[in-house]
């Protein structure tokens, strides 16, 4: 099985969730960079708003090819209770996520808003075909709760592709 871990991540609660789900699970990690390099406050006074609004980042990599994965999970930080620019950057950046399995995870300080939901419809609106959603406060990450919740999608996605 074929999984791509693709995450964005600023203060590194994110980047924690993918790499515990990656010992898990296997497969290869892509953390994307938003080339807007925030400040603490910047990610606040700036990408928040952005973030509301639904825009994208400039991002690195600029295109994130996933046809040679069975797998795709995706990752982003809560900004303003909605992905972060560059996760809006992430989806629309994805070349081969045309009928492939899909997982999204979120981590915020306990108030995930429409995130998940948010990913979801972009993800579905490229064609992938979204197998469940996760959102982790900074608490779990703190305790490395909740991971097997994720860990269980990832895994149920593979044995679905296997009977198909």
């Amino acid at each position: 099985m074929a999984v791509c871990i693709i995450y964005h991540s600023e203060t590194g609660n994110t980047r924690a969730v993918a790499e515990r789900l990656a010992a898990m699970v296997g497969g290869d990690l892509l953390a994307v960079r938003d080339l807007a390099g925030y400040s603490k406050v910047g990610m606040y006074l700036k990408g928040a708003p952005r973030a509301m609004r639904g825009e994208a980042a400039v991002i690195e990599p600029a295109t994130i090819v996933v046809s040679g994965y069975e797998t795709v999970v995706v990752g982003t930080p809560v900004w303003a209770r909605s992905p972060t620019p560059a996760v809006n950057a992430v989806i629309n950046a994805l070349a081969g996520i045309e009928g492939k399995a899909a997982v999204v995870f979120c981590t915020s300080g306990g108030m995930p808003g429409k995130t998940l939901e948010t990913m979801t419809a972009m993800l579905a609106g490229r064609g992938a075909d979204v197998r469940g959603a996760v959102a982790f406060t900074v608490r779990d990450v703190q305790k490395g709760e909740g991971i097997e919740s994720l860990v269980d999608l990832v895994r149920r996605s593979e044995k679905e592709l296997v009977v198909q």
